[in-house]
């Protein structure tokens, strides 16, 4: 259950993966914090559920108008849990669209609110294919984005065959995507990713200090957007012009993706590829 209107409590959300804390003069900025601090923040099927859960929360509370999205700790996140299991499915196809991940893609595709993403420190994976689709994005100068798609026999992701190139150009699409390079914040400004980097922000990785970047992107958008008359309704016209264009056609990439995901799954490469880099052993190659 999300808070009330008049908390300003940090409350844990769902099954334990999220915490979230009200912000703003009309408590309508809803700041969501990974808090999976252990593992780095990486999305487990539990953490894409309460991921999804909070979003739909998010969508039918006319209270909230915008959703800032962070990490706890050092990171924001170290991508997909590789804990999972890379096995082909056990007498059938396997079906990403329907397990909590393709779920996750597909709630926030559909999100109609103003949703934000504060990058307090390294991003991975789809921790970084999930920007793409952030209404806006800020990093830290200690953050770094990499998608090493390729050193798992993965496949882009979360419609990043198409975010990507568009954001960045295809010379520098394949520098992330196809040779797997790790860039830093000012590289992800200049890239497209992200549009500022935001210095002299709270380190001590409490994503709700007053200081911290997702409290200062909070308050951003409190006072430039949502505290102008009418400023709630108006930044869902502009989500729904902006984003809504592009949403069904994303959809379809996004599940075009996903079903050469399945096929490099049920196939056996990616666990081929998983063993080849001794992944959970001191021995790792990621």
């Amino acid at each position: 259950m999300l808070p009330s209107v008049t908390s300003k409590a940090i409350v844990s959300f769902g099954e334990g993966s999220l915490r979230v804390s009200r912000r703003g003069n009309e408590a309508s900025v809803l700041l969501v914090a990974l808090s999976r601090p252990k593992v780095k923040n990486a999305f487990s099927d539990g953490l894409y559920l309460d991921l999804i859960a909070m979003l739909e929360a998010a969508t039918v509370d006319d209270s909230i108008s915008a959703v800032v999205l962070t990490g706890s700790g050092s990171y924001f996140s170290s991508g997909a849990d590789l804990n999972g299991n890379f096995l082909p499915e056990d007498g059938a196809s396997r079906d990403t669209l329907s397990k909590p991940a393709g779920r996750f893609m597909m709630a926030l595709l559909a999100f109609p609110k103003v949703i934000a993403a504060a990058v307090n420190g390294p991003a991975v994976g789809i921790g970084v294919t999930t920007l793409l689709h952030c209404d806006l994005c800020y990093c830290t100068p200690n953050a770094t984005f990499w998608v090493p798609f390729t050193r798992l026999a993965l496949v882009p992701e979360f419609s990043s065959s198409a975010t990507f190139v568009e954001t960045m150009g295809l010379a520098k699409a394949n520098d992330l995507l196809l040779l797997g390079k790790k860039i830093d914040a000012t590289k992800a400004v200049d890239w497209n990713i992200c549009s500022e980097v935001v210095a002299d922000c709270d380190n001590s990785g409490d994503p709700f200090h007053q200081n911290s970047l997702a409290s200062k992107i909070s308050k951003d958008i409190d006072e430039r957007l949502l505290s102008l008359p009418l400023g709630d309704k108006t930044s869902q016209i502009f989500c729904a012009m902006i984003r809504g264009k592009r949403r069904a056609r994303l959809e379809q990439i996004c599940k075009e993706e996903l079903v050469k995901l399945d096929e490099r799954f049920d196939g056996g490469e990616c666990l081929e590829a998983v063993m080849h880099l001794n992944i959970g052993t001191s021995k790792s190659k990621l």
